[in-house]
């Protein structure tokens, strides 16, 4: 048993810290810690470095995300920024250092980059002595995932793998698990029950439009588009914690009801398994999180728009695997209609979406931490 677990993420988008909690379900339901100290890194930092890495975030997506997607490219290269980052990040992280290394803790799990990047100073500076793992969010492995000690590596799929390897992990350090969600969704009610439980219709499809944790992008647009269809649907719009949105998604249904028929906007919810269980597609961006709870609901994707740089990584993954389709705002329309008035194409993306799926991730990583405690020596596993 562990004594003490530490599970630290980073509130850069709302998929870290999602992972992270469900880490530390995972963690508290299977009862190998004595205490699970589950910290979003981002609250232990200077103002300036939480707005470079929060804020500064939220407003590229929304108003330069190619700015943002040029610079995940060029930086995803083993080295070449390291000693820039470590600097800054270190001098505006005291406070998270002193936290870290005074509670101690016998097992580090990361969710985000740089909460790997600390505890791994924090071990090669002999302030911490910890078994540390880090768990990839995303399908493709940046090279900002590295970090010099780490125990082991936690991967979304195989191609994620070979990718570490490619950047000079050795393999026995890396297993392949799916990325983190509820154990919510590994006890999902069926498409009929969880239907009833939504009091959502029998006689026609479900078709999710997602704006993730922050409600961010253009989601009215997606909506607009998604009701010029020929296709009869339900629409659930999941505002996330958009408030705006969600009452902007409301008045413009009152003002038009004959138009707008079946439409649910909905705030933020801790049922996302059963929404996402009632459903036949999802509309909305291809984040780490997102696309691995509709994997574990056998739900496929109509990818719009990605956000350049993982998101579009992540939605090439999923393409290529049949889990989904992807189009724009001007194809959305047509590549909506076309899904739904074709029941064996949507068969087909719904059977792909299901063979990827890893409802017991956080179980499965959690397990696995249990047969890799005190195993590997405290070392640099990078070749």
């Amino acid at each position: 048993m562990f004594r003490k677990v530490m599970v630290l993420s980073a509130s850069a988008g709302a998929g870290h810290v999602t992972a992270a909690n469900a880490l530390e379900g995972a963690l508290r339901e299977s009862g190998i810690a004595q205490e699970v100290i589950n910290i979003d890194v981002l609250t232990k930092v200077s103002p300036f470095m939480r707005n470079v890495y929060s804020k500064q975030y939220i407003r590229l997506v929304n108003r330069a995300p190619h700015l943002l997607g040029a610079i995940y490219d060029a930086t995803d290269h083993a080295g070449k920024f390291d000693g820039r980052r470590m600097t800054f990040d270190v001098a505006n992280a005291l406070p998270m250092l002193r936290l870290l290394t005074g509670e101690k803790p016998d097992l580090v799990v990361s969710t985000h980059f740089l909460a790997s990047e600390l505890a791994a100073f924090a071990t090669r500076r002999r302030r911490l002595d910890a078994y540390l793992a880090t768990v990839i969010t995303d399908f493709d492995a940046h090279a900002f995932w590295l970090s010099d000690p780490v125990n082991h590596y936690f991967t979304a799929m195989e191609d994620t793998s070979r990718q570490l390897e490619h950047l000079g992990v050795n393999p026995q350090d890396i297993s392949i698990t799916g990325i983190p969600i509820s154990v919510k969704f590994a006890d999902a009610p069926t498409k009929p029950q969880a239907r009833k439980q939504l009091a959502l219709r029998d006689d026609l499809p479900v078709v999710l439009i997602s704006a993730g944790g922050f409600g961010v992008g253009p989601v009215v647009e997606t909506v607009e588009s998604a009701m010029l269809c020929r296709s009869r649907f339900q629409t659930v719009v999941l505002c996330g914690k958009n408030e705006k949105l969600r009452a902007q998604l409301t008045r413009i249904q009152s003002s038009n009801p004959s138009y707008f028929r079946d439409f649910h906007p909905v705030g933020h919810t801790d049922s996302m398994q059963i929404y996402m269980a009632a459903a036949d597609l999802m509309i909305g961006k291809s984040g780490g999180l997102t696309s691995s709870e509709c994997l574990a609901s056998g739900l496929p994707m109509l990818i719009v728009s990605p956000i350049p740089g993982q998101e579009e990584r992540n939605a090439n993954h999923l393409l290529e695997h049949g889990a989904a389709v992807s189009g724009s705002i001007r194809t959305l329309t047509y590549k909506l209609d076309k899904v739904l008035s074709a029941p064996n194409q949507l068969t087909g993306l719904t059977e792909a979406a299901a063979a990827m799926g890893h409802a017991n991730s956080a179980r499965n990583i959690v397990s696995r931490l249990q047969e890799l405690a005190g195993a590997a020596p405290r070392q640099s596993l990078l070749r």
